[in-house]
């Protein structure tokens, strides 16, 4: 009986064997998607960096050409108040001297 006893036992064995093996294949496999995972994550972390300094440069620009308009209204104005004022000096004077 002993060698029935220890077919038995073997036979169980081999039936666990088989099931870790199935199990660590599964694993296997598991580990080849987060490796994968994790490499397109560098990847897209990497487009991020360059995607914030293309976004960097552009709202440089952006700021660039927001400013360029109110400093030609400022320029609009000041010489709209520099020929009112020539206006009004040469009425003055003219009527002052003339």
């Amino acid at each position: 009986m002993q060698n029935e006893e220890i077919f038995v036992v073997l036979e169980r064995h081999d039936q666990k064997l088989g099931s870790l093996q199935k199990q660590l294949d599964e694993l296997k496999a598991v580990q080849k998607e987060i490796k994968a995972m994790n490499e397109s994550l560098i990847e897209i972390t990497n487009e991020i960096k360059h995607t914030n300094a293309s976004l960097l440069s552009c709202e440089v620009k952006i700021n660039e050409l927001q400013s360029a308009p109110v400093k030609t209204w400022e320029k609009i104005a000041v010489s709209v108040i520099s020929s009112l004022l020539c206006g009004i000096l040469g009425y003055v004077m003219a009527r002052f001297f003339g």
